[in-house]
């Protein structure tokens, strides 16, 4: 009877680890099949957004600028609640960082604030270049990510896809208004500037003695270049050296005079 006692029992604690076992193997399966349709949802989000960059309404400036506006507005509420004072100087970092990066996508609408850009190109010029910008965003995006939170993912992610997605056309962009400098190598110096000149006087179609926005792409395509709607907004990223928004002569002769794309 005491042997039998004994075989009971282990066959009890026998069925208790097999139970423990399956509720461990259960909520495995269950984690990974959330994880897995997680990444398939962010997939899919992050392929809608790229098409809405590319051919939709959605412009390369409107989504860093929405990025922008989510960072500062998570920043604000983070640092509201007053529960977590752990989370408070993280969410201060956050509005900080929303407003910067909003400041840097609508700076050369701002004319009155130019003393401000010119102390942010004199402190942290990388933040002025389009690497530099790209690297940012793609930062913010990480630390959202480490926050690892539905929301911090859901940002965190679409900032990453906004660095991401800033670096890979800027860099394509550069390359190719690289190439329409290697079409002007056979000219002498004097011929080229006089080419150069001549553009710019072109496609200036209002007199101001630069090129905006709306003039720049009929520059690129008078010239050749055949870019789509974001890689015409990183060119004028690329080719505005001082930050206010359009092409000036010198910008646009540096460029085409040899200026060195590799870091833009």
């Amino acid at each position: 009877f005491f042997f039998q006692e004994i075989d009971l029992a282990g066959n009890s604690e026998m069925a208790t680890d097999a139970s423990d076992d399956e509720k461990v193997s259960l909520m495995g399966r269950i984690s990974s099949a959330i994880a897995s349709q997680t990444v398939d949802r962010i997939k899919a989000e992050g392929s809608k957004v790229a098409e809405m960059i590319t051919k939709g309404p959605m412009s390369l400036t409107a989504m860093c600028l929405l990025g922008g506006l989510l960072t500062t507005l998570s920043g604000f509420f983070g640092m509201l609640n007053i529960l977590s004072p752990l989370d408070i100087l993280p969410s201060v970092y956050n509005f900080v960082f929303g407003l910067l990066m909003i400041f840097l996508e609508v700076h050369h609408k701002i004319g009155y604030l130019g003393f401000l850009y010119r102390k942010i190109e004199y402190w942290m010029r990388i933040l002025t270049t389009l690497t530099g910008r790209s690297l940012f965003y793609f930062y913010v995006g990480s630390l959202f990510l480490s926050r690892w939170t539905f929301f911090g993912i859901l940002l965190g992610m679409y900032m990453c896809t906004c660095g991401v997605f800033s670096l890979a056309v800027g860099h394509a962009t550069a390359k190719k208004l690289e190439e329409s400098q290697t079409e002007l190598t056979d000219m002498e110096s004097g011929e080229k500037v006089e080419f150069i000149k001549k553009k710019f006087n072109e496609y200036d179609h209002d007199g101001s003695g630069v090129i905006d926005a709306v003039e720049m792409p009929s520059l690129l395509k008078g010239l050749g270049i055949e870019l789509n709607e974001p890689e015409i907004e990183s060119a004028l990223l690329i080719l505005d050296t001082n930050g206010t928004g359009k092409i000036e002569y010198d910008e646009f002769k540096s460029w085409l005079m040899g200026r060195d794309l590799n870091f833009v």
